[in-house]
């Protein structure tokens, strides 16, 4: 053996503990150098065999076939192999929710791993106890919303199909004959709500049925219905509610003893007709003599004149005009869309009118008009104030008519 071989093998050593291909093989005739040449080639195999396994675990490419019981040297990289896909084998069991695998093999690995499936075990009892507490927390609900007079619709936001109803919604709304939710002919409250549930937002509406004219107060919120995004409904009938408003705001409007409008009213209504820039006529009504009246014949005679005249005054009047009482013995009606010289021809009839009714005292009223042209800049205090003065006018100049004999 020379010195030439012995460097070569000596190269081909260094190239198998960096990992690398023997580049040249030895040409000697030498028996002994030729068996140590094929040793180290089989040692050059068995490493590169190994190393291109270890690389495949490396990259978690558990499915490639292992070397053969040839190399010795890949035995214990086998068994971790091995290791590793029954490792991989109790992950997905445990995926599916198999809990009793344990890990013995790994060492502090197993304890850790162990403790993790553990505390799994432990979250999903604790999350099915929850589910199963949900469940019956649902079902109660759904128990309390059947019992309600009330009427709760569930509508899915994305097909707006009904997927939900309530004992009262559900006989209030399905058709038997059908099968299908609607609330019958003219009435198109159940399509009011699958379009409100398209992009369902917390929100309050009221309905009238056309058919029943009853009131419905809507109110509507987005919730998760089985994982889905839905629209929640819930419906109350409020006719009466409605009617018991409108009924309290006609009393804080109304006068009591005549059933006219009252100074509030009145108040309000001249606002709204300046603020419409609508023409009107405004006309300031005031009993003569109703002092008289009460001191010399009762209070009940007296509250009979003011009831002859608010029906004089109804008698005169229109459908769209204003007639109100705003003060003991002080009238006002808003002629709306009406000139001044008809206001005045209508109010000249009433007194004729009411003169002719007087029993055992006159009756009659004096009266001033005030004509408002359509964007007129006045105040309602204003128009008072105005036609009251013309009002006290006519009344003054009554007086000096009667004092001269007139």
């Amino acid at each position: 053996m020379n010195k030439e071989d012995i460097n070569l093998l000596v190269e081909q050593v260094r190239q198998i503990i960096l990992n690398k291909p023997i580049k040249e093989e030895l040409k000697s005739e030498s028996e002994e150098l030729a068996e140590l040449q094929e040793a180290v080639l089989y040692l050059s195999g068995l490493l590169s065999e190994s190393n291109e396994f270890l690389r495949h675990l490396q990259a978690g490419e558990l499915d490639v076939k292992p070397p053969g019981r040839h190399n010795f040297m890949a035995a214990n990289l086998k068994e971790l192999h091995s290791a590793l896909k029954h490792l991989t084998w109790q992950a997905n069991q445990i995926a599916n929710g198999d809990y009793s695998q344990k890990v013995d093999f790994l060492g502090d690995f197993s304890a850790s791993f162990n403790s993790m499936i553990h505390q799994l075990a432990e979250r999903e009892a604790k999350l099915k106890h929850q589910s199963v507490e949900l469940s019956d927390m649902v079902e109660l609900i759904k128990s309390i919303m059947d019992g309600l007079k009330d009427w709760i619709v569930v509508i899915d936001s994305e097909s707006k199909e009904v997927i939900y109803t309530n004992q009262s919604a559900n006989q209030l709304f399905y058709d038997m004959e059908i099968e299908k939710y609607t609330c019958g002919n003219k009435c198109e409250l159940i399509e009011q709500l699958r379009k409100q549930s398209q992009d369902c937002k917390v929100s309050i509406f009221e309905y009238t049925c056309p058919r029943s004219m009853k009131i419905l107060r809507v109110k509507s919120f987005g919730i998760k219905w089985n994982n889905k995004a839905a629209c929640v409904h819930y419906i109350q009938d409020v006719t009466d509610e409605c009617k018991y408003h409108e009924q309290v705001e006609e009393m804080a409007y109304t006068d009591e003893l005549t059933g006219l409008y009252n100074r509030r009213y009145c108040m309000k209504q001249l606002e709204r007709q300046l603020s419409q820039k609508n023409e009107f006529s405004f006309c300031m009504i005031d009993l003569d003599g109703l002092k008289y009246a009460n001191d010399n014949y009762g209070h009940a005679s007296g509250d009979r004149y003011l009831k002859t005249v608010a029906n004089e005054m109804l008698k005169i009047s229109r459908t769209t005009d204003i007639v109100c009482r705003i003060g003991g013995d002080e009238f006002a009606i808003l002629f709306l869309n009406c000139a001044s010289d008809i206001a005045l021809k209508k109010m000249k009839q009433a007194n004729l009118s009411i003169e002719s009714l007087s029993e055992g005292f006159s009756m009659s009223i004096s009266y001033g008009v005030l004509h408002i042209e359509a964007g007129m800049n006045i105040s309602p205090e204003t128009i008072l104030m105005w036609a009251d003065k013309k009002m006290y006018a006519l009344k003054n100049t009554k007086k000096h008519s009667k004092s001269h004999g007139r």
